[in-house]
């Protein structure tokens, strides 16, 4: 009896080794096909209920020195912030120091009308509260190492308008996050990062996990990355401030140490979650069966692409192969058919690339053109945005940037004065302005 018993367990453990060995086969293919491409940067943990099953390293932490991603290396995670003050959102819940349904007036004042009244703790965890994103706020995006503290940015999203009634919608919301880091400071009259650090950091050991703002050190932080349009990896000055919202930085092993937290306290639901800009993007993934895959990558995007498509291999699904960059989609059309094809094509390739239309993509691909020298090319797309997002000042703001170092300072001049009649008042346009002189 007891040799079947133990048959029995040799056999079973052998199963789940090999269910597990299946999991890490498949995302070692995956990567391989990034790698082979030149595709991805960063690191990439499996575990399966806690334990590693596959810990690999890809490229390098500062493409510009060739210093080799490591597992010491740190990495920008971007919207993971949001786990963190969700985890202690419900920390507070559980200690009988709020509830989901208290409405925001019972804590602080956000909203002159009857607003704060209307929206819950809830509603600002699920994104239904009404509230945008402060990374949009022109004056966030020029004076960006202003905002040091959750009051900081408090002081911004007050001027924010709704973008509907509380609770009849939903709208991804930065902005809403921020405010739920607000209640945790005056719920427990102690600062957001004091909060994140004795409840959640030092208690797990997660020594590698930082909140720290422009300008201070992090210990061994790799150096976000542009893949221009040619290929090219470079460093990218592309910088801000941490807030509950996101922007933190941490590794692989740390964020295992949160998930394995997690698991056990069910503090917040479980599922897939990623965070990242166009330079930094990193996913925590907790997938059926005890598996959890974390990816840190200072590439922008890829950690989105590779879980997607781990998730079809996982279901025996084919998967779209990994591929170049959206940039470099955007040129090809651009070399090829030139500006008219690039307008006939830019939703579908928006779309194909599984993101939002606006104007972020064609802004960031003028100025990658710039920055590649290729002035006039810059130009016809900053113009095309124009076009297509005529009610944006920023995309006035940019053309006129562009005008400006090609030498046509009268089209310069007209683009921030532009950017004025819509925004009175945009401390950019007028030092810019100042800078032109008079036309």
């Amino acid at each position: 009896m007891k040799k079947i018993l133990l048959t029995a367990l040799v056999f079973l453990l052998h199963c789940i080794n090999l269910t597990a060995d299946d999991h890490a086969d498949k995302i070692e293919k995956l990567l391989k096909e990034y790698d082979e491409i030149g595709m991805f940067s960063g690191r990439v943990l499996l575990a399966k209920d806690g334990n590693v099953i596959f810990d690999r390293s890809f490229g390098f932490a500062n493409w510009e020195s060739k210093t080799p991603v490591t597992n010491e290396t740190l990495f920008r995670i971007g919207s993971l912030n949001k786990m963190f003050t969700h985890a202690m959102i419900n920390q507070l819940k559980n200690e009988g120091k709020l509830d989901h349904s208290d409405p925001l007036s019972k804590f602080i004042d956000l909203y002159q009308g009857n607003e704060d009244d209307k929206i819950t703790i809830k509603m600002l965890i699920e994104m239904s509260a009404g509230l945008g994103d402060y990374l949009n706020n022109p004056e966030f995006m020029q004076n960006r190492a202003n905002f040091r503290t959750v009051d900081d940015f408090i002081k911004i999203i007050k001027n924010e308008p709704l973008l509907f009634e509380p609770g009849t919608d939903r709208k991804y919301s930065n902005s809403g996050y921020v405010v739920l880091g607000a209640v945790i400071e005056k719920v427990t009259g102690r600062s957001y990062t004091d909060n994140l650090n004795e409840r959640i950091i030092e208690p797990l050991g997660m020594k590698n996990t930082f909140y720290k703002l422009i300008g201070e050190s992090i210990p061994n932080a790799a150096s976000g990355t542009i893949i221009t349009f040619s290929g090219n990896k470079r460093n990218s000055p592309f910088a801000e401030q941490p807030s509950p919202a996101g922007g933190m930085f941490s590794n692989a092993d740390d964020l295992l140490k949160f998930d394995i937290e997690l698991r056990k306290t069910n503090l917040i639901p479980q599922g897939i979650r990623a965070g990242g800009n166009q330079v930094w993007n990193s996913v925590l993934a907790q997938l059926k069966d005890g598996y959890t895959l974390i990816i840190n990558s200072n590439f922008g995007q890829a950690a989105d692409e590779i879980i997607m498509r781990y998730e079809d291999m996982l279901e025996n699904k084919p998967y779209p192969k990994p591929d170049v960059t959206f940039n470099m989609k955007l040129y090809r059309v651009l070399k090829d058919g030139g500006i008219k094809e690039l307008s006939a094509q830019l939703k579908t390739l928006i779309s194909g690339s599984g993101m939002e239309y606006n104007d972020n993509h064609l802004n960031f691909f003028g100025y990658e053109l710039m920055a590649e020298n290729e002035l006039d090319n810059a130009i016809e797309v900053f113009k095309l945005n124009c076009e297509l997002f005529p009610n944006v000042p920023n995309v006035y703001d940019s053309l006129g940037e562009a005008y400006m170092n090609a030498g046509k300072k009268d089209l310069a001049i007209k683009c921030y004065k532009k950017v004025l009649e819509m925004e009175p008042g945009n401390r950019n346009a007028v030092k810019m302005l100042e800078q032109l002189g008079p036309k």
